[in-house]
């Protein structure tokens, strides 16, 4: 798939679409943004920037869509203006280390920036402009959700023969009680080594190296790999940049 973006410059703040993810930074890299916002200004989807608050906000297709629609249903922004950010999940204080199948939580507004009824009706006239294309990158976003479902399904597949192979195995197996307990995983947001390489400039190899000289701390999820902490990414790259 190609990479485009187009663009809504202004002189404090912008807009841009980006149709698939990009690793020269689009449409241009401002010198304020830091690494991990460099990664948000390339995500596939609606970027929306503010210099003078150095904010980087993203969201998927969808999302814009669905706000698209709600501001072209009430006028109340023409007036108010808008709050927006980054749609993110946060797990609620009483859900950590919870092993109940129902875990609570609420959507929030990361990166939060305040636009002005000018600065609304500018972003509706983009989205507006843009949304035959949103709706191809929307697609496009629900078919990568279904492969890693998929993914996720597979794991778990193989899992479940590798435990069956197991119990028909002719080999004495000691009777244990087993020690099984639900994965605690602290309330945040996490890249993946192969995200983490990018961010940094480096290879997925040396990530790992990094994690095991105890550089960057990670979380290791049985079946599912490394993942990293977004603040300790940060903190690691300032302290690299030192």
């Amino acid at each position: 798939m190609m990479s485009y973006s187009t663009v809504l410059v202004q002189n404090n703040w912008g807009v841009h679409l980006n149709f698939d993810r990009q690793f020269s930074y689009p449409p241009s890299c401002p010198a304020w943004l830091t690494q991990l916002q460099q990664y948000d200004w390339q995500q596939r989807g609606i970027v929306v920037w503010n210099a003078d608050l150095g904010i980087v906000a993203h969201f998927y297709a969808g999302y814009a869509l669905e706000l698209l629609e709600h501001l072209q249903g009430n006028d109340a922004w023409k007036t108010n203006g808008l709050v927006i950010g980054s749609p993110a999940f946060q797990l609620s204080t009483s859900s950590m280390g919870n092993p109940s199948p129902k875990i609570g939580g609420a959507w929030i507004l990361e990166s939060q920036m305040e636009l002005s009824p000018d600065q609304v009706q500018d972003l509706v006239e983009f989205l507006t402009a843009q949304k035959s294309l949103l709706k191809r990158i929307s697609t496009y976003d629900k078919e990568d959700a279904k492969e890693a479902l998929s993914k996720v399904y597979q794991l778990i597949a193989a899992y479940g023969r590798q435990v069956r192979e197991g119990k028909k195995s002719d080999k004495l197996i000691e009777t244990t009680k087993p020690n099984i307990g639900p994965i605690f995983i602290p309330r945040g947001n996490y890249f993946t080594v192969h995200q983490a390489a990018q961010i940094c400039h480096a290879t997925s190899k040396q990530i790992r190296a990094w994690i095991r000289k105890g550089e960057l701390e990670a979380f290791d999820l049985p079946g599912l790999g490394l993942i990293i902490e977004t603040e300790g990414l940060n903190e690691f790259l300032s302290q690299r940049n030192i």
